[in-house]
């Protein structure tokens, strides 16, 4: 029988105090969330009170106090871009961005097309009576960001234009265009980018960054005829370039700029995704061992100039104490690479690869991936969103390319440098006779095919293909050909001889030879 004390189970008291807890847990992210969201609308209250500071003071200032350091104005003294301060023991960030406005209404400032006038000169089209070209720096854009100093976040923005008071003069000024690209010809958000002239006084030293047009413009720049106006361009992820002058008649890839007084200048640079970890380089003698303690000479990336005949590249180790060399197992890595071509120990393999003191001659340069089975020696773009599926590891890093430097001490070793063309078709039924071109140096020939000191030939799965070739005694080149119907999809292997010396290019998985292809 029950007795008349009352109470609660074991596991009532247990459901009870588990209710209880949720409730409290509730109760207590609502009261976080209302006290995050309080703490919140304060911040933003105390941002806007700075903004409005900062911009008020700005205000105040001369209309020619107006330009903030490493901004795109140029100016005898400069605001700081940026600067913190602590309210109520937060810290708030203070920035500031001042640019040029062209406005239309007074006509618009010269221009390299009409499309950018249209795009840029704000209120297009001008009015009938306007001068051609007006002034092109109407008035400036005041624009101040406050932003949480430890996570960044912005709180508060104002913007406002700011008018020199009268119309601008139309006098000695130009304007510099910079249009920022990566290598598919997209356009580059968020670029830096920076103008320096030394040979002017004062000098020049201005910057700003890309709009989503990939273009940044520098207005009311003192005019210069002599190319003096050096432009750089940078984003991180990316390559990054700097324009040059003129070397005789040698014309730059990326050319220093000029200024004419109420004129334009238009300069595109492009810039490519850009891995830290590039190109991992293989040192080995022609029997494939490794060769340690090898110094390496690179050259490649940006060309310098325009001339097919000039070989200069905005990279090259030659004149430099960074180029690598091998460690114990002969290998080496090499960083911050832009994308594109590379070659080593100097346009003949002969310069700038020692070992110990010692120099060695390059018989072969061969990559493991890419397209092309020898120099140049391909570094690829890299996207963090799209890493590429193949990669070379050395060191716990992960490296974009690797190349296999076959190197000698025998100035008569037979030597290649390329090989064009570098793939063949099994569709195009051209493979019988199938013709290519080999360079290098050491390969002795003559105008008939029987009497040539070289000999050269393809093997795949154990079959050899011999071709038939010509040249001259000079020995830097070769016209072949050779009957390939007879091989399958995938590589084969290049095998030269001469002088009584024979290189056999590495085969699968590097790219020793013609890639026959479907």
């Amino acid at each position: 029988m029950r007795t008349k004390e009352g109470g609660f189970t074991l596991i009532e008291l247990m459901v009870s105090l588990l209710v209880l807890s949720i409730l409290g847990l509730a109760f207590f992210d609502l009261f976080n969330a209302l006290l995050n969201s309080a703490l919140v609308a304060q911040k933003k209250s105390t941002a806007l009170t700075l903004a409005n500071t900062q911009m008020e003071y700005l205000k105040s200032l001369p209309y020619s106090n107006l330009a903030v350091s490493g901004g795109p104005i140029l100016a005898n003294s400069y605001l700081p871009a940026s600067f913190s301060k602590t309210v109520n023991g937060l810290s708030y960030t203070i920035k500031t961005n001042i640019t040029y406005i062209d406005d239309a209404y007074d006509g618009c400032g010269s221009y390299p097309s009409l499309t950018l006038e249209e795009q840029y000169c704000r209120n297009y089209p001008p009015p009938a009576n306007a001068p051609n070209p007006g002034n092109a720096a109407d008035y400036k854009d005041v624009r101040v960001d406050v932003s949480d100093s430890k996570t960044g976040v912005i709180l508060a923005s104002l913007d406002s234009y700011i008018s020199p008071g009268i119309t601008g003069s139309t006098g000695n000024y130009g304007t510099l265009f910079v249009k920022v690209i990566d290598n598919n010809g997209n356009p580059v958000q968020g670029a830096t980018v920076s103008v320096v002239n030394n040979a002017l006084d004062p000098a020049v030293n201005i910057g700003d960054t890309t709009d989503q047009n990939g273009m940044a413009i520098f207005y009311n720049l003192p005019p210069d005829k002599k190319y003096d106006y050096v432009v750089s361009a940078s984003e991180t992820g990316y390559s990054s370039i700097t324009t040059i002058a003129s070397q005789g008649s040698l014309v730059p890839t990326y050319p220093n700029q000029k200024l004419i007084s109420q004129s334009s200048s238009l300069v595109t640079l492009m810039i490519a995704p850009q891995g830290e970890y590039s190109l991992l380089v293989q040192s080995t003698d022609v029997n494939n061992n490794p060769l340690p303690d090898a110094t390496i000479y690179i050259k490649g990336g940006y060309k310098m100039y325009t001339s097919s005949s000039n070989t200069q590249y905005y990279y090259d180790t030659i004149n430099s104490n960074n180029s690598p060399t091998t460690d114990s197992n002969g290998l080496a890595g090499v960083t911050n690479l832009a994308p594109g071509d590379y070659y080593f120990c100097g346009d003949n393999g002969s310069t700038g690869c020692k070992v110990n003191g010692t120099t060695y001659y390059l018989a072969a340069a061969v990559p493991y991936s890419g397209n092309n089975p020898l120099e140049p020696i391909v570094v690829p773009s890299y996207l963090s969103s799209n890493p590429p599926s193949t990669t070379y590891p050395y060191n716990g890093n992960n490296y974009l390319q690797e190349v296999r430097l076959m190197l000698t001490t025998s100035s008569t070793f037979p030597r290649v440098t390329s090989l064009s063309p570098y793939d063949g078709s099994l569709s195009s039924g051209n493979l019988s006779n199938f013709n290519f071109v080999l360079d290098g140096a050491n390969l002795p020939c003559s105008a008939s095919s029987s009497n040539c000191a070289t000999s050269v030939s393809f093997t795949q799965n154990g079959t050899s293909y011999p071709a038939n070739c010509t040249g001259s005694n000079g020995g830097t080149s070769l016209s072949c050909s050779v009957n390939l119907a007879n091989t399958t999809t995938g590589n084969t292997q290049l095998v030269v001889s001469s002088n009584g010396q024979t290189l056999t290019l590495p085969a699968s998985p590097l790219l020793g030879g013609i890639i026959i292809v479907q």
